[in-house]
C-alpha cells in the first residue's frame, strides 16, 4: 500500500479541478495499492468527494484561504498531516512545494503565468505578489524530489536545465460522461470559444477579428462559453462593440457546466482559442472530441500539444485571425482534415497512460 497526501488547496476551479479530479481517479482505479488522503478546502470539497466517493480515500475538509495565508498554512499543515496519517509521499499538485516535510514529496508545476511575461501591470501589489509567486515556484521546483511539467514549453522556460528528476506528463483527455441538451438554436450557425475570461486568454483580439468577419457573414454568431473573472476587464474590452450591430451576435454565456459542452461544441462551426498563455489547453481536445474543427493560437505550447490538428493564428493580428476563420468557413475539404487528425489526435491523451506513468513517479 503507498499512502499519498494530495494537497488540493488550490484546486478549486475549472481546468486544475478537472485536471485533479480526473487524475486521481485513474490513479487509484487504475493501481489497488493506492490509499489517497486528500486536503481539500470549502471551495472543491463537495466536486472532488462526489466525484471519487470514499473508496481507498479520506478526505480532509479545510477552510478556504487566500493565497499568502494558504501557502503558510500549506507549510505547517502539510508535515502535520504526513506524520498524522503516515503517509509515504506528499502530493503537491499546485505549483507549490512543502519546504519542511521529510517525506519524499512528488510537485506538479503547471503555472506557465511566473514565467511568460504575458500580463502587463503597473500595480505595485501585483507585481509584488508575482516575483514572490515566481520566488516560491523556483525553489519549489528544487526543493521537490520529483518535480513534473505539464507541457515541454513550460519546462524549458521554467528551468534552465532539464535534471533526471524532472519529468513532462501530459494531462490525459476524458469526455464520456453523461451530457444533458443545451439549447444552441437561438444561435446557429456559430463560432465557440470556451474558457474563463481573463486578460491572457486575449479576447479583444477575437472580437476584433469577428467584427471583421462579420461584414462578410452577417448571420454568423460568436458564442462565448466562460466565467467573466473581472467585470471591471470585461466592460473594457467590450465596450467598443456594444454600440455596433456586430454586438447582437456575440453571445457571452458565463460559466457552463461541463454536461452541457457536448451541443455546445457539436453544432458550432468550429472551436476557436486566441489565447496568449496555456500550459496544457483541455479545450482543443473536448472540441476534437466532438468532432469539431479547431483554430488555435500559435502561441505557448498550443503547438507543440494540439500539433497539425489545429489551423493556427497570430493571436496578435485580428486580421490573421478573421482571415483563417474565413478560410475555416469556406474549405470544407479542410474542416475534414482538421476533423479526422483531431480524432487520431486525441488518443495520444488518456487518463490511464498519465496515471501509469504518475504512479511510477510516486513510487520511484
Amino acid at each position: 500500500m503507498i499512502r499519498i497526501l494530495v494537497n488540493a488547496q488550490s484546486a478549486f476551479f475549472g481546468g486544475g479541478l478537472e485536471y485533479l479530479k480526473n487524475q486521481l481517479k485513474a490513479l487509484r482505479d487504475i493501481h489497488k495499492d493506492v490509499y489517497l488522503i486528500i486536503w481539500t478546502n470549502t471551495k472543491n470539497y463537495t466536486e472532488l468527494s462526489s466525484f471519487l466517493g470514499k473508496n481507498r480515500t479520506i478526505f480532509i475538509n479545510f477552510p478556504y484561504l487566500p493565497y499568502h495565508i494558504r501557502f503558510i498554512t500549506e507549510q505547517i499543515m502539510c508535515p502535520i498531516l504526513a506524520k498524522k496519517y503516515s503517509i509515504d509521499v506528499v502530493y503537491m499538485p499546485g505549483n507549490v512545494a512543502c519546504f519542511f516535510t521529510l517525506k519524499k514529496q512528488v510537485l506538479v508545476f503547471q503555472n506557465p503565468n511566473l514565467f511568460f511575461n504575458v500580463i502587463k501591470s503597473k500595480s505595485i501589489s501585483y507585481n509584488l505578489k508575482r516575483l514572490f509567486q515566481r520566488i516560491i515556484a523556483r525553489f519549489s521546483i528544487m526543493r521537490a524530489d520529483r518535480t513534473i511539467f505539464i507541457s515541454y514549453n513550460l519546462l524549458k522556460k521554467a528551468v534552465k536545465m532539464k535534471k533526471p528528476n524532472f519529468y513532462v506528463l501530459y494531462s490525459g483527455v476524458n469526455m464520456e460522461q453523461a451530457y444533458e441538451p443545451f439549447p444552441t438554436d437561438g444561435f446557429k450557425p456559430y463560432i465557440l470559444a470556451v474558457s474563463n475570461i481573463t486578460y491572457h486568454k486575449n479576447y479583444p483580439a477575437l472580437l476584433k477579428a469577428f467584427e471583421i468577419l462579420h461584414k462578410k457573414y452577417p448571420e454568423l454568431h460568436l458564442v462565448i462559453a466562460g466565467k467573466i473573472m473581472d467585470k471591471k476587464y470585461f466592460e473594457k474590452i467590450t465596450g467598443p462593440f456594444r454600440n455596433k450591430p456586430v454586438w447582437n451576435k456575440i453571445h457571452f454565456l458565463g460559466a457552463v457546466e461541463h454536461r452541457y459542452l457536448k451541443d455546445l461544441y457539436e453544432n458550432a462551426v468550429f472551436y476557436i482559442t486566441t489565447t496568449l498563455l496555456e500550459a496544457f489547453p483541455l479545450t482543443p481536445f473536448e472540441a476534437m472530441y466532438f468532432n469539431t474543427p479547431v483554430i488555435s493560437s500559435r502561441a505557448s505550447s498550443l503547438p507543440e500539444i494540439c500539433q497539425d490538428a489545429a489551423l493556427y493564428i497570430d493571436p496578435l493580428d485580428p486580421e490573421d485571425i478573421a482571415k483563417k476563420m474565413d478560410m475555416l468557413i469556406k474549405d470544407t475539404e479542410l474542416r475534414k482534415k482538421l476533423i479526422e487528425k483531431g480524432k487520431n489526435r486525441i488518443l495520444s491523451f488518456s487518463w490511464e497512460k498519465h496515471a501509469t506513468l504518475l504512479y511510477k513517479i510516486l513510487r520511484t
